[in-house]
């Protein structure tokens, strides 16, 4: 029995081997085998191309004012919120004025009694001034008398020796031509008129007293007006550090307005990459948390120095932000072409291949690949200018270039 089963086996094998044999044979009868490579291509086409670079950054507000009560004090009121769009010159905070409006008054009291004081100062000079006035008239009057008393005591002598008079009457000429009264008036001249050299002095004294008592009370109305805290210029509350009833020392910032109608992108750039921009450049600036699109503006400001700690070199974009959907702090970037050619063969970088120096490309025409030397242009990673060696519309092979050579057949299995 132990025979006869492996007899069995043995042939049911020599069955199945003769039969797969059989059926392996008719199955490659009938396969046609084809030799090709399958390959990728792109187009050669005209067009512009540039360099672009991406540059991140941040949003900043192109204006901040800091504010500060110009004396310290307590606050007895404030007028904004956090967040308040104010004009310039609006009110903010108004400081406690009861000590300052003492001031006032007593400095307005000064002014009152000095005005008094410089005008009865100012009433004594004139009348100083009347008395000079009036010696020199008595003074005038006596000279006069003297003078013609004189020509009278020349006659009188003349007759009393004559015998025509008496010794009395010559006597009473000779008194009458003395100088002594015109010495006495000339001496009531000079008396006015060191009179008036006084009240000059007591008068300019009291302009002087009414000049300090005016200064004073302009000092103290404008520590009055400085109370008021006004802003400095239009824009939003950034910051507010201060309630009704603090204490303000004067040196700390009671808010921060913003201008947030005109901000400003900021990124900071190598040295590689500075000489490449310049001011007036058109960019494409993307803030994707504040813009449904990129929309174009213009570099205005490249520093010519770099930071001192960092060594990166400032550029600035300013937005115009009207409509108040940017905000400071906000983050973006903005994309520029470094260099940029205008209608010029570009094809895919991938299909440019380098053989000890020398470029070409293996081109698809019909079911066969044709190798193709060309002479690159601008490379701006993706994309090459191709200056000699293609033309438009040839289809370059991106995709197995690599393991095809010149003449040899391909099929186009993807690509355009």
């Amino acid at each position: 029995m132990k025979k006869r089963i492996h007899v069995l086996l043995l042939i049911t094998v020599i069955i199945m081997m003769f039969t797969g044999c059989k059926g392996g044979a008719e199955d490659t009868a009938g396969i046609i085998e084809e030799d090709y490579t399958p390959v990728e291509v792109e187009k050669a086409v005209i067009k512009d191309m540039g360099n672009n670079i991406t540059l991140q950054g941040k949003v900043h507000a192109n204006d901040e004012a800091m504010v500060l009560p110009k004396i310290p004090g307590r606050v007895s009121e404030v007028r904004v919120k956090l967040g308040d769009s104010v004009q310039k010159d609006t009110v903010l905070f108004v400081m406690d004025q009861e000590d300052i409006n003492r001031n006032v008054e007593q400095a307005q009291k000064s002014v009152e009694l000095a005005q008094k004081s410089t005008k009865q100062a100012q009433k004594s000079a004139e009348q100083s001034a009347n008395g000079i006035e009036t010696a020199k008239i008595n003074y005038e009057s006596l000279k006069e008398n003297i003078e013609n008393a004189e020509k009278n005591l020349q006659r009188t002598k003349e007759l009393f020796e004559a015998g025509a008079i008496s010794q009395s009457q010559l006597e009473q000429a000779e008194l009458a031509a003395s100088k002594k009264p015109l010495e006495a008036a000339q001496a009531q001249i000079r008396q006015a008129e060191m009179a008036y050299e006084q009240s000059q002095i007591g008068y300019e004294q009291a302009l002087n007293q009414l000049s300090q008592a005016e200064l004073g009370y302009r000092q103290a109305q404008s520590a009055l007006d400085d109370t008021i805290v006004k802003a400095p210029m239009s824009g939003v509350i950034s910051s507010l550090n201060v309630v009704a009833g603090e204490l303000s020392g004067g040196s700390q910032p009671l808010a921060t307005i913003a201008d947030i109608d005109t901000l400003y992108f900021q990124t900071d750039v190598t040295e590689n990459i500075v000489n490449s921009l310049k001011v007036g450049q058109k960019v494409a600036l993307n803030i994707p948390s504040a813009m449904e699109e990129e929309i174009t503006a213009t570099i205005d400001f490249i520093s010519s120095t770099p930071d001192t700690r960092t060594q990166l070199y400032m550029v600035k974009v300013y937005i115009d932000n009207t409509s108040h959907k940017i905000k400071a702090g906000m983050s973006g970037h903005i994309t520029l072409d470094t260099e940029s050619r205008q209608n010029v063969l570009v094809t895919d970088i991938r299909g440019v291949l380098d053989r000890e120096g020398e470029h070409f490309v293996m081109v698809a025409e019909g079911d066969y690949a044709v190798e193709k030397k060309v002479t690159p242009g601008m490379d701006i990673g993706s994309e090459i200018e191709i200056i000699e060696g293609l033309k438009e519309g040839d289809r370059v092979i991106v995709k197995g270039q690599h393991y095809v050579a010149d003449g040899e057949k391909i099929k186009i299995v993807g690509g355009e």
